[in-house]
């Protein structure tokens, strides 16, 4: 399934659920697991990855779609689902991020090994990702300039330190959901280009007129920002193949998707929060002067607030 502006787009979909342990993440992502586990041909890649064996699980995900009389569509998919972001990235892996940007995009992805020995070639690499992460583990599996690159501004991050207290004795059917699976199955056999209703590209062009607001604001996030036109996209053929089969984007699945996008990102700030710590100077004074934007609400923010913030952010004779 596409979307054509500049150039085709796909719904592939880049997100990490965050929050400290205990709220769920990994039951979360083993239940959508489970699902795509039950399609014909799951394209599942191993938790563990580098970028060379990220590419050689691509070429062996390789389909090709017949529609004759036209020539034949060739693609590579797989999902990266992995309960924790430090099982599939172990450290800050610049090749691997620089690639992952480039898979997000789909663009056409070609390389050599071996001195020309091995040449491998993908028309329409995608990968989606799927991933856990705790605030912490993403503060120092991501270094600060990480922040400002092109992997970051594409993933999602949906955060909530929520627990729900459940009765751990309680009957509850392990079964999956047949509709579910049906309807998996059926989106899976979907192929073909989506159009746009003149709504739904009124929707647009007037949320960029309002230069796209509401937007997170905190500082690591403004490179997320020049990119959240596309995940809007991305999240409206989500919705729209949600709603029917019909291949066109509505006024429903613009406020569907928008929604959606902006739900995840009302709590994207909370997550350097969250993690405990700033890491450099410079960065906790970011954090710092987002504190007190936020806090203040017309009447200043007192000195005994800053500090108190400051002394979770760091040590006693930094502050």
């Amino acid at each position: 399934m596409w979307l054509t502006t500049s150039s085709p787009i796909y719904p592939n979909l880049y997100v990490i659920l965050i929050g400290h342990p205990g709220t769920g993440k990994t039951r979360a992502i083993r239940a959508g697991v489970s699902y795509i586990n039950e399609l014909p041909e799951p394209l599942i890649a191993p938790k563990s990855l580098t970028f060379a064996s990220l590419v050689d699980c691509l070429v062996r995900s390789k389909r090709t779609i017949i529609q004759l009389p036209d020539p034949p569509m060739e693609y590579n998919a797989t999902l990266i689902a992995a309960d924790e972001l430090g099982t599939f990235m172990h450290k800050y892996d610049k090749e691997m991020t620089d690639g992952l940007s480039a898979f997000f995009d789909n663009d056409q992805y070609s390389q050599e090994r071996r001195g020309g020995e091995i040449r491998i070639k993908m028309k329409r690499p995608i990968v989606s990702m799927l991933c856990g992460s705790t605030p912490q583990n993403l503060v120092d599996t991501l270094p600060e300039s990480a922040w400002g690159q092109g992997f970051t501004s594409r993933v999602i991050m949906v955060f909530s330190d929520e627990r729900i207290i459940g009765d751990d004795f309680a009957k509850i059917t392990r079964t999956l959901n047949a509709d579910m699976i049906a309807d998996l199955k059926t989106i899976a056999a979907q192929v073909g280009e989506y159009k746009v209703t003149a709504a739904y590209r009124d929707l647009v062009n007037a949320w960029r007129q309002s230069d796209e607001n509401p937007k997170p604001d905190h500082p690591r996030l403004t490179f997320y920002n020049a990119r959240r036109r596309v995940n809007l996209y991305k999240l409206s053929m989500i919705a729209a193949m949600d709603r029917s089969n019909s291949l066109i984007l509505t006024e429903a699945d613009f406020v569907q998707a928008l929604e959606w996008l902006q739900e995840a990102e009302t709590f994207m700030p909370d997550i350097f929060k969250a993690s405990g710590g700033a890491g450099t100077d410079s960065q906790a004074i970011d954090e710092i002067l987002y504190f007190i934007k936020t806090t203040d609400a017309g009447r200043g923010v007192s000195e005994h607030q800053i500090n108190s913030y400051a002394r979770e952010l760091l040590p006693i004779h930094a502050v």
